[in-house]
């Protein structure tokens, strides 16, 4: 099997999870192979081979052949970089239509009578993102809502000091999240704060006093806390971050709190 840490981490920073990696890898080294062939070689759980496959395929990164028992086959590196590269290309000009159509005309309004109240930053790299982070937390006042996926969940403990003031000053601190049973373990430092479990979370959002909030896209989504490729857009809008903020309560409300005893 070639799951080298080394091969693993290019794969994660092109989208795919540790899991997606290791069975890809797996299927260059050996050609065509069965699911029970893949668990057998990664130590994955059978069952959940047949979830990563259907997932690396709509990925473009490998294809399935209609045999008994069904075996699959690794697209080609150069295809498969290739097809995450248009996939990548195009979320990132969906992402920039989006945050375009929001801002641009609040710009474009307010400058025709004052100077505008709201503006927006890229931030990139994952350092610099966190930075933003505990700036926001620290300058809360009234509340702080967060959105985020399990390993942001993870990486979100780091900042648990920082919280915990922010919760000592009367701050009300909401968060959704992407929770299994390894997470949930790690959490339980953070159960001061209110958290439900949420279906899915493919970027991180967060905001405070619904003035201002960070939209991240971390690449990789690994538990790593310093190291990373990720894309922050910082808004400094009131009526930006209400419209998100109105997304996220809609969300937390219909989600399951994690720790019942938790105070707001």
């Amino acid at each position: 099997m070639l799951s080298t840490k080394k091969m693993i981490t290019p794969l994660l920073e092109l989208g795919l999870n540790k899991y997606e990696a290791k069975v890809y890898l797996t299927l260059v080294g050996e050609g065509t192979s069965t699911a029970k062939n893949i668990s057998d070689i990664t130590g994955i759980p059978y069952g959940k081979v047949y979830e990563i496959i259907n997932s690396l395929s709509s990925k473009g990164f490998s294809t399935t052949l209609p045999t008994k028992p069904m075996k699959c086959k690794a697209v080609s590196p150069k295809k498969a970089i290739k097809k995450a590269k248009d996939n990548m290309e195009e979320k990132y000009e969906n992402l920039e239509k989006h945050v375009l159509e929001k801002l641009e005309p609040m710009f474009t309004e307010s400058k025709k009578f004052k100077e505008p109240k709201g503006a927006f930053w890229i931030i990139n790299g994952r350092s610099n993102v966190v930075k933003k982070i505990e700036e926001l937390i620290q300058k809360a006042e009234k509340n702080i809502n967060i959105h985020c996926s399990a390993n942001s969940l993870s990486r979100l403990i780091w900042h648990k000091e920082l919280l915990k003031e922010a919760k000592q000053k009367g701050v009300n601190i909401n968060i959704t999240g992407v929770i299994n049973k390894e997470i949930k373990e790690e959490i339980k430092s953070l159960d001061f704060c209110d958290i439900r479990k949420t279906k899915k979370s493919e970027n991180n959002y967060i905001s405070i006093d619904n003035k201002k909030s960070i939209v991240i896209e971390p690449i990789p989504d690994d538990d790593n806390f310093k190291y990373g490729r990720d894309l922050g857009i910082w808004v400094s809008s009131e009526s930006f971050t209400k419209f998100m903020d109105d997304f996220f309560k809609k969300k937390f409300t219909k989600a399951r709190k994690i720790f019942p005893s938790s105070q707001k």
